[in-house]
């Protein structure tokens, strides 16, 4: 019997053998390859461990928008994910979708506005007082009943007090029987509490110079209001009535104070210049010389050598038939207005104590130019003009925030 031929060839066996087991590998290899790749296979899963390439970190962190919940760093213009391998036509930058325009969060830590632009802060104006800030005093003061428009009226006004030397002032004011009108102010008040009330309870006249003695023109509308506002709470807190006269410390007014304050504004005809010099013979002769009916006197009761210049400053204004007034008496029938600034009393309303006597001049320089006032000739407005040992001073045609005495630096102490 023959034998089959591959049992003849032992060799060959073998050899085709191992030829079926490499045939065997090539074709699993095959089958693996063709369930990876190719157009039917299916993209990696989102679980792979690959990281995202560094051409997709880079698009994404350039890009217009980025989101800290994009975490696989896909790129949505190429369709192309973060992860090797794998393809996602029409994907987004993020997996969460687009930011909104102009916005960036996580990594950056923070946000800013779609527009981009921050919003600031500005402190807004407080409301333009409109109703009447001066009031006649309830109770009538000394010589109320004087009327100005035949008397031959003056005013004498103290600023800055009250002082240690007050009380001394008010003792001669009482036994000549002359009214005064104190400006008082706040910090001052506070610590001389018994004197203003003596000064009320005495008929005169106590007005606000505010709370401690600030220059209004330099302030914001908001601290005007709160220097008037605060000197006034001071005054009223020692028992008399709240003040509605209003004298700005040294005279100094713009604009803003005019529109905000709220009140009229008591100035000066006549200044001694008594802080600055301290001489009472020259004092005296400074008001007598440029004393003229209507006028308003300045003067401080906190210099010793003020008060000792008022004896023969009564006297000698008395020996000329001055009648002493408050200013609320002086500016009686005029009609004071918030904002306006007021010296002496309208030419056209003041008496020169003589029945057919003749009325000052309307031209003349001492009268206050501010046509919104009644009686008030001419131009714009004078502010914290004063008549001193060389004439008539100040600054007109303007609401300007010139000191009371002319000087432009304002070394008073009004």
């Amino acid at each position: 019997m023959i034998r089959p031929l591959m049992s003849r060839f032992p060799a060959r066996k073998k050899a085709l053998a191992v030829l079926a087991a490499v045939s065997a590998v090539g074709v699993a290899a095959a089958a693996c390859a063709g369930g990876s790749s190719g157009s039917g296979g299916k993209p990696r899963a989102a679980g792979s461990s690959s990281r995202p390439s560094s051409s997709a970190s880079s698009s994404a962190s350039s890009s217009g928008s980025s989101s800290s919940s994009a975490t696989d760093g896909s790129t949505g213009s190429a369709g192309t994910s973060g992860h090797a391998g794998s393809t996602t036509p029409g994907t987004s930058g993020s997996a969460n979708g687009p930011s909104p325009s102009g916005s960036t969060s996580g990594a950056t830590g923070g946000s800013t506005s779609p527009s981009g632009s921050s919003s600031s802060t500005t402190t807004p104006l407080p409301p333009v007082p409109t109703t009447p800030g001066y009031r006649p005093p309830a109770t009538p003061r000394t010589n109320a009943d004087v009327d100005c428009s035949t008397a031959k009226c003056i005013a004498l006004t103290f600023d800055d007090g009250p002082g240690p030397d007050t009380g001394r002032l008010l003792d001669l004011l009482r036994q000549e029987n002359v009214p005064a009108t104190f400006f008082v102010l706040g910090d001052q008040a506070q610590k001389y509490p018994a004197t203003v009330r003596r000064e009320y309870a005495e008929g005169h006249e106590v007005g606000n110079h505010t709370y401690d003695h600030k220059d209004l023109s330099t302030l914001s509308a908001a601290a005007v209001q709160d220097e008037i506002k605060r000197g006034a709470d001071a005054i009223a807190a020692t028992g008399i009535p709240r003040p509605t006269l209003v004298r700005p410390p040294y005279g100094a007014v713009n604009k803003t104070v005019d529109t905000y304050a709220g009140y009229p504004f008591i100035m000066w005809r006549v200044d001694p210049l008594d802080w600055k010099y301290p001489n009472a013979v020259r004092v005296a002769d400074q008001i007598v010389g440029h004393a003229q009916p209507g006028r308003i006197v300045l003067s401080h009761d906190i210099h010793k050598t003020t008060i000792d210049a008022m004896p023969s400053v009564i006297q000698r204004l008395k020996q000329q038939g001055y009648t002493f007034v408050t200013v609320s008496t002086l500016l009686k029938g005029v009609n004071l207005q918030n904002g306006q600034s007021y010296f002496t009393r309208p030419a056209s309303m003041t008496g020169t104590g003589e029945v057919q006597g003749q009325m000052q001049s309307p031209q003349s320089p001492q009268y206050s130019q501010n046509p919104q006032n009644p009686g008030y000739p001419g131009g714009g407005k004078q502010t914290g003009g004063s008549t001193g040992s060389t004439g008539s001073s100040g600054s007109s045609g303007s609401s300007g925030s010139s000191g009371g005495s002319g000087d432009p630096a304002r070394q008073t102490q009004h």
